[in-house]
């Protein structure tokens, strides 16, 4: 008797909470991918938060694999190249000094047609992989 009135009510529970509907699905948005709203766009915000960077970590960079993400260069999306704050909040701000010196960073930098000072912030990723966000200043 206990163990059928146990099943009842966990058939029930689960009957009930599969009904109801969450408050996303009640509000129609999607709560994994917020969208901005009106015309703002928060380019450092693409880019998500940036562990800090020392110059010895890029003096360190010899061969490994590079990889530029441009950031907020679409001219169709209005704001996307409004920059505002995002080359002084990247997490190299003033590494690009030590950057123009490594021929590694450099060279990935220059077939792109970027340079030293259009990298906005620089991610270790895996397999000694290295991770250049970049935006292309107004200015070239």
């Amino acid at each position: 008797m206990l163990k059928s009135t146990t099943l009842a009510m966990l058939v029930g529970l689960v009957t009930l909470t599969s009904a109801v509907p969450s408050f996303a699905q009640v509000a129609g948005t999607n709560q994994r991918y917020p969208q901005a709203s009106g015309t703002e766009y928060d380019c450092a915000a693409a880019m998500g938060h940036m562990r800090g960077v020392k110059q010895n970590d890029i003096l360190a960079i010899d061969g490994n694999r590079i990889a530029l993400l441009p950031i907020c260069e679409d001219m169709t999306v209005p704001g996307k190249n409004a920059y505002g704050a995002l080359f002084v909040n990247g997490n190299v701000n003033h590494l690009r000094q030590p950057i123009a010196y490594n021929p590694t960073l450099m060279a990935a930098l220059s077939a792109k047609g970027y340079d030293q000072n259009d990298v906005v912030s620089l991610r270790f990723g895996g397999n000694d992989s290295i991770i250049l966000y970049v935006h292309q200043r107004d200015m070239n």
